[in-house]
């Protein structure tokens, strides 16, 4: 469920950090622990489900669906 939602919440707002992601899911009434957030999203970053970059700006990772080339 929460995997999802994950990609859900990636398509509607695009890149976010694991905070904004996070918050962002929260805000719509999911409740997960921290840790549990942390490790699907590692899971799907592992699995290519989910983008890692880097924001240097920011200096952040955001995630992002995969760029479909």
């Amino acid at each position: 469920m929460l995997k999802e939602e994950i990609l859900n919440a990636l398509r509607e707002k695009g890149e976010m950090t694991s905070t904004e992601l996070m918050e962002y899911l929260r805000d719509k009434g999911l409740e997960f622990s921290a840790l549990e957030f942390r490790e699907v999203l590692a899971d799907m970053v592992r699995r290519g489900e989910v983008e890692k970059a880097v924001d240097y700006s920011r200096r952040k990772f955001l995630f992002r669906l995969p760029q479909r080339s």
